[in-house]
């Protein structure tokens, strides 16, 4: 009987990405309660004692995807200077293949698990709001940096369910200049 599981070269490194792709996938459509290790296995292509063997369990394997991409620094940078600027033209580019909706879906489907949501919690303050936080300094770093968080959630959201925000080039560049505004007074000293 012939398998419909494609066949996986022995290759861990392209097998752990692999389960970390399946496992991205499944957790953006669902909630970490509903996703199993079967699930994650069977798209992958490895066997669910491969993915315990390279994770431990379902809770690791959780954490380790939410590590797994690009840090918010990674994308926009940390230098203080030029960062509304920088941040209103990729929220702005209607060419940014960056705006995928799959990271805020996992934190919406996962936010209220007892599990999950801790976890989500913290990879959120160690991958953006923690380095953000120390970018813009001052004050109430850490309080700026979760409303710098929550304004891009909001955008990212909006535009994933209405469109871009500006359809015309000069309308496009109205809006950036007041996305900069925003940002701009988002992270300033409180």
């Amino acid at each position: 009987m012939k398998s419909s599981q494609p066949v996986r070269r022995r290759d861990a490194a392209s097998t752990r990405n692999a389960i970390l792709c399946a496992a991205r996938n499944l957790f953006a459509r669902d909630s970490y309660e509903n996703v199993g290790i079967r699930e994650i296995a069977s798209l992958s292509g490895a066997d669910a004692a491969l993915v315990s063997r390279y994770f431990g369990s379902k809770e690791e394997l959780f954490s380790e995807m939410l590590g797994h991409g690009d840090r918010g620094a990674d994308i926009i940078g940390t230098a203080p200077e030029g960062l509304p600027g920088r941040v209103a033209d990729i929220m702005t580019d209607p060419e940014d293949e960056g705006k995928s909706i799959e990271d805020i879906l996992i934190i919406l489907h996962s936010a209220n698990s007892p599990v999950a949501g801790p976890l989500v919690q913290n990879s959120i303050v160690e991958r953006f709001h923690g380095p953000f936080a120390e970018a813009i300094g001052g004050e109430h770093a850490m309080v700026r940096s979760q409303m710098f968080g929550a304004m891009l959630l909001g955008l990212s959201i909006s535009q994933q369910i209405s469109g871009d925000l500006a359809d015309t080039p000069e309308m496009r560049e109205k809006v950036k200049a007041r996305i900069a505004e925003i940002i701009a007074k988002v992270i300033s000293p409180l």
